[in-house]
């Protein structure tokens, strides 16, 4: 007759420290996936020189900083002007305030990887990509950015380096996620490859990627004095709300920042 065995029970402390490092996994994931990044959860290219990183890191923050602030909100809604936005595939067009929504709090900010482009890469200077994660393994986003941005943020000139801005908050705009653990982009126009947005309606309608970006650069030109209130809505005609309109060299020191003849042509609306 064999002897009866006992089941083995694990001690109650070994129990707790199973339970404890459940918790602690648990809030850290949470913590990783439902986290905004404010602009500090951010890398710069380690190819970069340290005074380039530094510089990358300076006109992302503050393109970061913009989105949040009332003029940048004030921006966006007067250069919509009451129309509905485009805002992605999934959700089509929404009003100005559910945009400024997305930005203020219902949306998280992924951390972000700055990356340089090749400048010798075809398609270096025309092309930004921004993306993100989808799932806990991945839920960094990239920014890709052409070397003149970094340029123009350098050059000291304020158009110039609104230009800059404007490019960093239209692709921070593409990693804002409406879910907390898949990546769900609140913000979408077109993909590589893509001359048009898919399945959008023809019409004035803005983009709220584009208009995110260039009510950023003219909120930032306001704040820098270089226009007025009353000037914020031209400021973003001339820079575009359906595409950006590479206009950055084209305004002398204390020229209007207005359509005027002369201007290189506005990108093909989306």
């Amino acid at each position: 007759m064999k002897p009866d065995r006992e089941t083995y029970r694990p001690p109650w402390l070994l129990w707790a420290v199973a339970a404890l490092a459940i918790l602690v996994g648990g809030l850290s994931l949470y913590r990783e996936v439902t986290g905004q990044n404010d602009g500090s959860d951010l890398r710069a290219d380690p190819r970069l020189a340290p005074v380039h990183q530094a510089q990358l890191l300076e006109v992302a923050r503050t393109a970061y900083a913009l989105l949040r602030t009332p003029e940048f909100a004030a921006v966006l809604k007067a250069a919509a002007d009451d129309q509905p936005v485009y805002v992605s595939r999934d959700r089509g067009e929404r009003s100005a305030e559910a945009v400024l929504a997305d930005l203020t709090g219902r949306g998280r900010y992924l951390p972000v990887r700055l990356v340089m482009m090749d400048p010798y890469a075809p398609g270096a200077r025309g092309h930004y990509a921004a993306g993100g994660g989808v799932g806990y393994v991945s839920q960094d986003g990239e920014i890709h950015l052409p070397p003149d941005v970094l340029a123009d943020w350098a050059s000291g000139d304020l158009v110039r380096q609104s230009c800059a801005l404007n490019t960093l908050a239209h692709e921070i705009a593409h990693t804002i996620s409406i879910s907390p653990f898949v990546f769900t982009p609140a913000f979408t126009d077109t993909r590589i490859g893509e001359r048009a947005i898919p399945r959008r309606d023809g019409g004035d309608s803005p983009v709220a990627s584009y208009l995110i970006g260039s009510a950023a650069q003219c909120a930032w030109l306001q704040q820098q004095g270089r226009i007025v209130a009353s000037e914020v809505r031209a400021c973003v005609n001339v820079f575009g709300t359906r595409g950006f309109n590479d206009r950055c060299r084209a305004f002398t020191a204390d020229e209007p920042i207005r359509e005027r003849p002369g201007l290189p042509p506005p990108m093909r609306p989306l």
